[in-house]
């Protein structure tokens, strides 16, 4: 397997070393790793700059327009690889990776998706992987992130790459609209590879209600997706290929309904959990936005307030309990 791994990173120079390390530490190495610096004032690019001057299979490149999507779409332009695969730069690279990839009959798949393990505290467990196809999973588990898809580097182009309108949850928005185009997916379902570390500083940050505007805009770049879809094909692919798009648009509005719920609960646990004062104009706009999008009968509307006051309280899991739901409808 021909692979280039895409690195975009903007002020990391604490954890960028040890991301690059547990990449030249492979077993296999890819044929090349771009790393795009997304405007670093922190002496990150500095870093990287020597970081590279000896190794022939790394590549540093810059991106001035803000967002990890942009600095990825720059990386993804200067892919001459038949794969790509791109990593986040305070993530910890699992050394058997490549040599696992390269084993498997990818002859046909548009896109490979493996599991992956989380760091949180300290404590270390295996984010949650569901092998469905379904985008109703993607909206509810988010099951497709950065580190659990490999693309065909002509697939990932062809639908039209990272939307640099998401700072954040990008990678769910992407995973959606690449099970909208319904890929051919291989599904690896042996160890869980790499480490995602959960921090303050990370893209996501650690609390929803200090991100609500940017979250809206993604989901609000989800609904459009759904709408548009209705409407025309999403991209040049579909255009060649009317048949693979997605033929129940008008059944993913609900689920969208839930997990728009389930984060207005996590906004309202942070405020009872002290995590967050300033909590009120995130739980107004989520709300505002979550009765706009969709109209719920009498029964829909009970389940998603179960499901609000469920999270709110603390309860974990409420998705699946919403994934149950959508999977009979």
């Amino acid at each position: 397997m021909e692979i280039t791994i895409i690195i975009p990173v903007k002020n990391r120079r604490e954890y960028i070393g040890h991301t690059l390390d547990s990449i030249v530490n492979s077993s296999v190495q890819p044929k090349e790793v771009i790393i795009v610096d997304n405007e670093s004032t922190d002496g990150t690019y500095q870093f990287c700059e020597q970081y590279i001057k000896d190794r022939t299979n790394f590549t540093l490149l810059r991106e001035t327009f803000p967002g990890a999507a942009a600095a990825r779409n720059k990386g993804l332009k200067s892919c001459k690889t038949e794969w790509v695969y791109f990593f986040d730069s305070d993530d910890l690279f699992d050394k058997e990776f490549l040599s696992v990839m390269n084993q498997l009959n990818t002859e046909g798949y548009d896109m490979i998706a493996v599991p992956t393990k989380m760091n949180i505290g300290g404590k270390e467990k295996m984010r949650e992987y569901i092998p469905f196809s379904d985008p109703k999973a993607q909206i509810l588990a988010n099951v497709l992130n950065t580190p659990s898809m490999v693309f065909r580097t002509n697939y990932v182009k062809e639908i039209g790459a990272w939307n640099v309108e998401c700072r954040i949850w990008d990678d769910w928005e992407l995973g959606l609209r690449a099970m909208l185009h319904q890929p051919k997916i291989l599904w690896f379902q042996g160890k869980a590879f790499h480490t995602i570390n959960v921090h303050a500083e990370s893209i996501t940050g650690d609390s929803f209600t200090n991100n609500y505007k940017q979250l809206i805009r993604t989901l609000t770049v989800a609904v459009n997706n759904l709408n548009s879809s209705i409407l025309q094909p999403l991209s040049l692919h579909h255009a060649q290929n009317l048949d693979c798009l997605y033929p129940h648009l008008d059944k993913l509005m609900l689920p969208l309904y839930y997990r728009t719920g389930i984060l207005l609960g996590n906004v309202l646990n942070e405020k009872l959990t002290g995590k967050r004062a300033n909590y009120k104009m995130a739980a107004n706009t989520i709300e505002v936005f979550r009765n706009e999008n969709f109209h719920p009968t009498l029964w829909q509307k009970i389940i998603g307030n179960c499901l609000i006051f469920y999270t709110h309280m603390g309860g974990r899991g409420a998705w699946r309990v919403a994934m149950n739901i959508c999977k009979k409808k």
